[in-house]
């Protein structure tokens, strides 16, 4: 029997002066997930009004705050207009009531929402950003050492703050690939023309979509291939006749889209499943090595230090005690 899609209930909370892209964009990536992927998400637009003025002026109108939500439901909190958000009032205060009442499996916000997460409480002790034009307000409600600047959004266990407008296409898409898995979301990035995506608290481009800011169609097809099996022995060969052309051409179109080879993508993809490995398992080095296509260990060690400067052991052991890797 077909395994049942998993229904996660997402509560999207809409107030007066709401920037709609800040809400969009995010509902957008879970959109094509529900045609990609395993899990089918159900959006709900909520607030303290039914009728919200906007950034765009576009009619729009959402039901009122229900008084239960559905076990393991999200909520998504988009910003409002305006350097200074005005925190004060009745639909605020009873917004930030309903958000306080609840228990979500995921909290998120986008832009100046995180004011309103903080306003509810939701942001005691925990690590969160928000746009840069709302750091020092954000600041104000809490302790100051938990505002960071210059994140594009942070995990701070189920609380997921992000920073201004687009960034919630970024953090939705992290999301998605924690609940779907990185194919799916490589899928949505490629679908929706989005290359630079980056996960939380992390500097650098996931490598599922690096190196994809192209639309040759061969090349990517090849890419979809490896990370859909990165353990496989993938030859040239073998990936030249699943696109239907020579191994010359493959190798010569590969490199001329992504400034490398497939065999150095292969290693890159590898690594970066070695890397989810080590942080949410507690497999042995070589059997992590063995999982990602790698007969032996040594040789995943070798090309480990090609990309670190410390080894995978100690690779885990920061992200165990929360450090930077």
């Amino acid at each position: 029997m077909p395994t049942p899609t998993k229904k996660i209930h997402v509560y999207a909370l809409l107030l007066p002066d709401s920037l709609l892209l800040d809400t969009v964009g995010p509902v957008e990536v879970l959109q094509y997930a529900n045609r990609l992927g395993g899990t089918r998400f159900v959006m709900h637009f909520v607030g303290p009004e039914q009728e919200i003025d906007n950034s765009i002026g576009l009619p729009v109108t959402v039901t009122s705050l229900p008084q239960q939500v559905e076990k393991e439901a999200w909520v998504l909190v988009p910003g409002m207009m305006g350097e200074h958000i005005n925190l004060q009032g009745t639909t605020v205060n009873q917004a930030c009531s309903w958000l306080s009442q609840h228990q979500f499996e995921r909290i998120i916000s986008v832009c100046g929402g995180a004011l309103m997460l903080a306003k509810a409480g939701l942001l005691v002790n925990k690590k969160c950003t928000t746009h840069y034009m709302h750091i020092e307000q954000l600041r104000e409600l809490l302790d100051e050492q938990s505002v960071l600047e210059n994140r594009l959004f942070v995990q701070d266990g189920k609380v997921y703050t992000s920073a201004g407008v687009t960034a919630g296409i970024d953090l939705a898409l992290y999301l998605v690939e924690q609940q779907c898995g990185a194919a799916i979301c490589a899928k949505i990035a490629r679908r929706m023309v989005l290359f630079t995506r980056r996960g939380a608290q992390d500097p650098a481009q996931s490598p599922y979509l690096r190196h994809r800011n192209h639309v040759n169609e061969k090349v990517l097809q090849v890419q979809d291939l490896i990370q859909s099996e990165p353990a496989r022995n993938w030859s040239q060969a073998t990936l030249a006749k699943h696109v239907h052309c020579s191994e010359r051409h493959l190798s010569r179109m590969f490199k001329q889209q992504t400034g490398m080879s497939s065999k150095t993508y292969l290693y890159e993809i590898r690594l970066a499943l070695a890397k989810q490995l080590l942080q949410s398992s507690n497999l042995k080095i070589e059997e992590v090595a063995r999982r990602c296509g790698f007969d032996d260990p040594r040789q995943f060690r070798r090309l480990w230090a090609r990309y670190h400067n410390t080894p995978p052991s100690a690779f885990r052991q920061k992200k165990l005690t929360g450090q930077p890797s």
